[in-house]
This record gives C-alpha cells, structure tokens and sequence, in this order.
C-alpha cells in the first residue's frame, strides 16, 4: 500500500471538512505549546496525517510530528493498526516523518498497559543512561510483552522508539486555551477579552489548515493584533538556539557547535568549520523568515572562532539582537551604554603599502605575538594591529567599550590600508569574541584562528 497525500486515508478528511472538531480542538489547544517551540514552522490538517506539525530541519527540509486524532476508544486492533500506518509512513520518508503522536479519548484494558509500562521508562527511565543494562532489560520486557498481545516485535519496537500517546478531551478546549498562553508564553498578559478574541482567531486559521499550512508567522501577526501597543514583549522575547551536535528534539533549534570546543577541535577541517558556518547561517534565515522575533539567546562559553562565527551568523545588520550567557552574566546588544574608556592600547606595525592582507591581534591580560609564529605561516611581514588590555570584562558596559573600540580599529585598519583579508587572533573572554562577531560587518573577509594543540591554527573564515 502506497503512502502519500492522493491515497484513500489521506483525502477523505479534506474532502469533507465535517465532523472535525475534535481535532481542532487538539490544534487550538497546542498553537501555544507550538508556538513557544523555536523550531515550529506550521502546522497542516488533513495531509498524510490528520494533523503535521512541522519544523525546522538542521539537515534541511521539513521534520514532520505526525498526529493521528480519535474521537473515540480505540480498539487493541485498531490501535495496532494506527501504529502500522506510522511505520510505514516513516519508512517511505524517513528524514521526512520523524516522530508520532496518537490521540484519543482512552485507551482500552488490553493497550493500556503497554502505554503505561511506556510511560514509565520514558519517565523516570530518563534518569538511566541509554545503555543501561536495567534500562535495556526493561525495553526487552516492555516489547516482549506487547509481542505477547498481538502485536510483532517489529511494531513494539517502532512505537517504543518513535510513537507518543495521549489522551484528550475536545469539551474544555475553549475554556483551557487561555491556561495554555500563560503555561507556554509567559512573557505575554492577555486580558480576558484578548484571549477570546485570540482564540477566535486561531480558529479561523485552524479551519482553513486542511487547504493549506497555518504559518508561525500568521500565528504571530494574529496574537501581535490582539497584543496591539503591548506586542513589544512578545518581539523582543529571545528565542534559544542550543549549541549541541545531536538534535535533542524536533522542537528546538540547534546547532552544531560543541564539537568545535575543547580538544575535539584538534580532528577538525576546514570543511567542518565551514559545516557550522552553513547551519548557522540557514537558522538564521529561517528565524527571519518565519517570525518577527529577532532576539537570539547563545551559550557563548565557546571557543574564539565558534564564537566569533556564531556571532556573525546572527549579526545586527540582519537585525539580530544577541543575549550572550557567559559565566552567570548575560550581555545583550541591545544595551549601548559604555564605560570610561579606551579599553585596548593600539600599536600599529608596518606599513602594508603593497600588502593586501594584515594580522589583527586582540588581547585581555595577555599578549598574543610572541605565539603567532607557531604555526601560523605568512604573517610575518604582513601589517599587523596590535590591541591588547589589562583590563578584564567585569560588566556590560565594559564588554560594549571593548567591542566598539576593537571594530572601530578593524574598520580603520582594513580601510587606510585597503585590506582584502584579516587574519584576527583573538586571546580573550569567548562572550567578547561572539558579540565582535555580531558586529563584524563593513570590514573585510576575516580569517580566524583557535590556538589548538600548542600553536594556532587556521578555522574559520568569515566573508566580508
């Protein structure tokens, strides 16, 4: 049987349009929940699924939550029949159809059991490392156990790793929605009226998702609408970007960049660097296309090139303002106050008349010179800008001096001297290297360097 949006299961739903409240009600009753997931792009009714909420792929494309809504208690037959439908959807798209959810309004005496015994591995069972023998044992029984009842091993297995179960009832969902906004979006108040008028408005968008996707960024002119002079909150709301190799869940927006730290960096290419440069830079543009939000939250305890290459992929001629964590301190961009300067002592060294590359050096409580002929080949005699400082970062308007001051310096050095290219050493906080990376626009193309293994070594390249 084939799987696809023309097949018998799939069109019955749009044809008709009747008879879906139920539904709908789950849609409304989770926009907020959606909403509040970095990674949510749209949501759609009546495709392959009853309901696809869709998002972001880090390996490009749509991830797809596949829902399958009943209003009804299922039957054991049915409910394995429900769990088959998911297999096979997930193996003719596989990248495509990550993860499953069946919803309905119970479960009988002869699955509840296996959804119970589920439950509590994927609960409490979390606390176990994933090769556990306990952990492991217990998954055996769990499937075994449904093997006993009906169902193979190969669709108990399927719907361990990939199949979530809930229960819903559609009869509170009008009166549960405004719970949902101050569960799920704290950052904004709506007044009684205002979430009425909010909720009538996802309706009408939720009645119109079986002709096409529902849009995060429809959701969010609705919800700025009804926020009126009050949506300020709401757009400057950071969205976090967590920095980890594997994808924690569909739900969030991630990035590569963990692997680019510590001695792990001593494997890396160029290729790999270049790797974290193209998934930050298609976040970016994904954030840009489906919201308003401009407010990004990073981890900047990274190394100086991952930082600096973050920094510039979210950069504020994008219109990206950056939150930077960094050692229990946060520092936003949007902050302009600074303090007493001048941060760094300038030395200038050579005159670059022919030359059309330079070396930026920048140093806190430290000097980086006397290392740049470890391993790093050409920079003798090139023309070379010497930034260094005694001074620590101890506050926001610290951190603001010393960025503006270093690319005030970049700016003018690659102009006097008409550089194509800055080789930039950076010895210093990783949250100060992020927000010059945020600020890097109008100079050149920069090459970085991360000192690894005892001299540095080119990383990444940022383009002008």
């Amino acid at each position: 049987m084939t799987v696809g949006l023309l097949e018998k299961e799939s069109t019955g739903g749009s044809i008709a349009r009747v008879g879906f409240e139920y539904q709908d009600a789950y849609v409304l009753q989770n926009l907020p929940r959606w909403l509040s997931q970095s990674a949510f792009s749209h949501v759609v009714s009546e495709a392959v699924g009853d309901v696809e909420v869709c998002y972001f792929g880090r390996t490009g494309g749509v991830r797809r939550l596949m829902v399958e809504a009943k209003n009804h208690e299922l039957t054991a037959t049915g409910f394995w029949e429900e769990i088959d439908r998911f297999k096979r959807v997930h193996e003719a798209s596989e990248q495509e159809f990550a993860r499953f959810v069946l919803v309905c309004r119970s479960y009988n005496s002869k699955t509840s059991p296996f959804i119970a015994k589920l439950g509590r591995l994927r609960g409490v069972g979390s606390s176990y490392q994933p090769d556990s023998v306990v952990l492991q044992r217990d998954q055996q029984e769990v499937i075994a156990w449904a093997a006993k009842h009906g169902a193979s091993e190969e669709l108990a297995n399927f719907a361990f790793q990939l199949v979530d179960f809930e229960t819903y009832a559609d009869e509170s969902a009008d009166a549960a929605f405004p719970g949902e906004i101050a569960q799920h979006l704290p950052t904004i108040d709506l007044r009684g009226r205002q979430a009425t008028r909010l909720r009538d408005l996802f309706k009408r968008r939720i009645a119109q998702s079986s002709s096409g996707p529902v849009y995060r960024k429809q959701l969010e002119l609705d919800l700025c609408e009804v926020l009126a002079e009050d949506r300020g909150d709401w757009l400057e709301s950071p969205i976090r970007i967590h920095l980890h190799s594997r994808e924690l869940t569909l739900s969030q927006l991630t990035l590569p960049a963990d692997g680019l730290v510590g001695p792990a960096r001593s494997g890396k290419v160029a290729a790999d660097w270049q790797g974290l440069s193209v998934a930050a830079h298609e976040v970016a543009e994904f954030i840009g296309q489906c919201t308003d939000r401009r407010t990004v939250t990073l981890d900047g305890r990274q190394g100086m090139s991952a930082a600096c290459l973050l920094g510039h992929a979210f950069r504020a001629t994008s219109r990206f303002t950056l939150h930077v964590e960094h050692n229990g301190a946060v520092y936003c961009t949007n902050v302009y106050d600074q303090a007493e300067g001048p941060f760094f002592k300038v030395t200038a060294l050579g005159d670059g008349a022919t030359a059309k590359q330079g070396v930026v050096t920048i140093a806190f409580t430290t000097q980086v010179g006397a290392d740049l002929g470890q391993g790093v080949s050409g920079s003798v005699g090139l023309p070379t800008l010497i930034l260094d400082s005694g001074r620590a970062v101890a506050s926001q308007t610290e951190m603001n001096l010393a960025v503006a001051e270093a690319k005030t310096a970049l700016v003018r050095f690659r102009s006097e001297l008409r550089l194509e290219v800055i080789h930039l050493f950076i010895k210093g906080p990783s949250a100060f290297s992020m927000l010059l990376g945020h600020r890097l626009n109008g100079i050149c193309k920069v090459q970085l360097y991360d000192w690894i293994d005892g001299a540095y070594r080119a990383t990444a390249i940022l383009d002008a």
